[in-house]
């Protein structure tokens, strides 16, 4: 079953390489019995064919035109959405390629929220300019019990967070001037399109609150450090949330894309730094790298972060992984995530 399940969930089958035959000078597609029964059972289920209903049906909706619907391919996966691409010819002989982001089965009761968010907020950054692009929306719908959401297509590589892995690209520099661009943007401007905090110290303080009633000592430490080291009770700035290099995408063509801002919020801009330097010894695989990314992030306009800040909201993201782990759902062992919190506040010390 999980492996027919894995198939349905694929790409669109396609007669690419299928063997040919000539008839009487024509030519038929000798058709294996596998892609017949893909084709005649289940179909409704596949991953690519809901990605392909939720794209005509929002299409539909929004007056656009549509000729024909390409190959539906899968270029993506996350914790809660299944991501799939596919080109469109409109009437008018345009085309156009959309990203169609669909719920996981599996997906948390919060998702729909999340990306009726998204879809706000993503619209009203547009009326904004930045230095990097942000793909417009094309709309959201309900599909299986969540919220299915198209967006224009990026195209382009995903930053490697390892310096020297792309030739030429410095990550520091490319995430320290997307987050100060991001955080310019004032929490006041957005709180109708988002969640969060109205000061950087309240949501520090709320996630603060991940480490309450853990018993080691190292995550003791770490609460005792982290509440002499509150950012100031400052207004709080737009946070993307999840500015990890697989959500910036080197573009050829122009300013790179920023896409994927389904955890955006109003918080602590620290946050989004923490969320790439994640207690590493060496950020980006480089000694001074928490050092090469401040700088970056200071001179492309930010402000008001400090190392200290930035460690603080690192010791709640190791918590937050050791919890998963103590309930069965992280990806290391409750005794990694420990080491690791123990060796991020030896450093501190």
């Amino acid at each position: 079953m999980g492996r027919r399940r894995k198939r349905l969930d694929a790409d669109e089958p396609s007669l690419d390489g299928l063997e040919l035959e000539d008839t009487g000078g024509e030519l038929i597609h000798a058709i294996d019995r596998r892609l017949t029964q893909l084709l005649e059972r289940d179909v409704r289920y596949a991953g690519w064919a809901r990605a392909k209903n939720a794209l005509r049906a929002l299409l539909d909706s929004s007056g656009v035109g549509v000729r024909e619907i390409g190959r539906v391919t899968k270029i993506g996966e996350g914790v809660s959405r299944e991501v799939y691409a596919a080109n469109v010819e409109h009437e008018d002989g345009t085309e156009r390629a959309y990203a169609i982001l669909l719920p996981r089965s599996d997906a948390d009761a919060e998702l729909s929220e999340r990306t009726l968010r998204e879809l706000r907020l993503v619209g009203k950054l547009q009326q904004r300019t930045f230095r990097f692009r942000i793909p417009a929306m094309l709309g959201a719908m309900r599909e299986g019990g969540h919220t299915a959401l198209v967006r224009h297509y990026a195209s382009g590589i995903p930053l490697d967070l390892r310096a020297g892995r792309q030739p030429s690209i410095r990550p520091w520099e490319i995430v320290g001037e997307i987050a100060a661009a991001v955080h310019a943007v004032a929490g006041t401007e957005v709180e109708d399109v988002t969640v969060g905090s109205a000061t950087r110290r309240a949501h520090a303080l709320e996630q603060l609150t991940v480490l309450d009633e853990l018993e080691p000592a190292e995550m003791q430490a770490a609460l005792a450090w982290a509440r002499e080291n509150l950012p100031p009770d400052e207004p709080s700035t737009l946070v993307h949330g999840d500015l990890l290099g697989q959500n910036i995408l080197l573009a050829f063509d122009g300013p790179h894309h920023v896409i994927d801002w389904e955890y955006a919020m109003r918080g602590d801009p620290a946050y989004d730094l923490a969320i790439v330097t994640r207690g590493a010894k060496q950020p980006f695989q480089i000694a001074d790298g928490m050092t090469k990314l401040l700088d970056a992030y200071e001179a492309h306009g930010g402000r008001g972060v400090t190392r200290e800040h930035v460690q603080l909201h690192e010791l709640c993201l190791i918590a937050h992984w050791y919890r998963e782990a103590l309930a069965g759902r992280g990806s290391q062992p409750p005794a990694f995530e420990l080491d690791r919190m123990r060796a991020v506040v030896r450093r501190l010390r």
